[in-house]
Formats: C-alpha cells, structure tokens, sequence
C-alpha cells in the first residue's frame, strides 16, 4: 500500500532547477534507501516534502494516502503523519527534550491530527512514561530529557534524539536525512534499531545515505539513486552494494 505519492515532481530554487521528473511511491512498513553523489538534490527533497517555502514547486504532485499536499504548510504536514530528521538539527535552548515531546504529543492527538482524542494523553505520567520507555529503547540517560532541545549534545546524541522523536510521534512517513553520519558502529546500530521498529510498525521510511555501513542493520526493501535531480535508478539491496564497489559512474557517464 502506497502511503507518500510522489508524481512527475520538479522544483527549483530561485532559478536553478534542483528536481526534475521525480515519480517515487513511499509504500507502508517498508525501508527505500535513497542515494547519490553530493549535490544531486537529495536534502533538497526532503525539505520539498514537509513544505519548505524556499522551493518553488514548478510541477508535479505531493500526496499521502491521496490528499494533495501542495496548500499545506510544514505543521499541517506533520499533523497528517510526516516526519524529517535533520541532517544538522539546531539547538533550541529553553526548550527542554521532554517538553518538546509533550507538547508534540499533544498537538497529534488534540483532535485535529490524525488521531481521536485519547484522554489518557492528557495525563502528565503516562506521557512521561512513554518518553522515558522509548529513550531506555535508545540507550538514551534520562538527564538527557532535561536538556535544552540539542543544546550541548554531540552530533551522535542529536542523531539518537531525532530518532527519539521519531518513535514518540509515530508518524505515517518518516524521512530520515543522513542520519548515519557521524555515528560510532553502537549508536548507529541504536539508530538502525529505532528505523526497524518504525517499519514493524508500518511506517515508510525514506532513507537518505551516502553510505551502506547503515543498510547492514536497517536493511532497505527498496533502493534509489539520484543523479543531478533525476531518479535514473530503483532495485533492491543489491543496487547499494553495486554503489559501494563501483560508485555511481555508471550513472555520470555522459
């Protein structure tokens, strides 16, 4: 079952065309890894996706489970079930880690999301213990909580905190933009754990990597290279390890 459509999609910024013709479908509880050298549009398109309004959509159309996305703005987007892990996420200071997450947690069951009203939310214990169940899952100390949102973390611990995110909101699609990088082989395997049980629990996930260290322990059902803004290439696992022996030149030969 397809979750995020994504039809005949191109996009510039300012005047320089970024995505060209790009047709992908997202389908539910499944891993699609998307690769390609520097440069080739892939943050671009995740930003795309949750509505970053520096990107002028020229074509094409945006959807989850069919509603066009393209009047939405980044929060309606998020309240409907999509999620982005950044590639560098910001400190936030004053906004602890537990508030944020209430609060989150709050606004996707207050009734205008996509879940009904669940009165137990609204009890302060419940909701921490779901935060505190979720961050023992990522070997995450519970001082952390306290914490001004990825003020003074490590670029390892910002990782494991958006993926904390992640699997608190429990979102439909989850696009995760490098989320490997700078990882040591322990917290990339916590974090390979964490996509893992978003799939078990019917996410799509969209993958951004440069590197196959990741797909070892969240292995992809799906595989797709970007080249210069373009999809030239969709397969299985084996098209990630084919990228790691040989690169991508089969794609940048003119």
């Amino acid at each position: 079952m397809s979750i995020l459509s994504i039809k005949n999609l191109s996009v510039q910024l300012e005047d320089k065309k970024i995505l060209s013709g790009i047709n992908l479908e997202l389908l539910r509880g499944k891993i699609h890894c998307l690769m390609g050298p520097n440069g080739s549009g892939k943050s671009t398109l995740a930003q795309v996706l949750m509505g970053h309004p520096g990107y002028l959509t020229t074509s094409g159309q945006i959807s989850i489970l069919g509603r066009n996305l393209e009047e939405k703005a980044t929060d309606e987007r998020a309240r409907l079930g999509m999620f982005l892990a950044f590639q560098n996420p910001v400190a936030v200071p004053g906004v602890s880690v537990a508030n944020l997450l209430r609060m989150a947690l709050g606004q996707n069951h207050n009734g205008k999301g996509r879940s009904k009203h669940n009165p137990a939310l609204n009890l302060v214990s419940s909701v921490n213990e779901k935060i505190l169940a979720v961050s023992r899952k990522l070997e995450m100390p519970r001082e952390f909580l306290n914490r001004g949102l990825n003020e003074e973390f490590s670029g390892g611990e910002k990782k494991k905190l958006e993926m904390l995110q992640a699997l608190i909101l429990s979102p439909r699609v989850a696009i995760f933009d490098e989320i490997d990088t700078g990882l040591d082989v322990d917290a990339l395997r916590i974090v390979a754990h964490g996509i893992s049980l978003l799939k078990k629990a019917g996410c799509s996930i969209l993958l951004i990597t440069h590197y196959q260290r990741i797909l070892k322990f969240a292995k992809p059902d799906y595989v797709h290279i970007l080249i210069k803004g373009k999809l030239v290439s969709s397969g299985s696992f084996i098209l990630a390890r084919k990228i790691e022996k040989s690169g991508y030149r089969e794609w940048l030969s003119p």
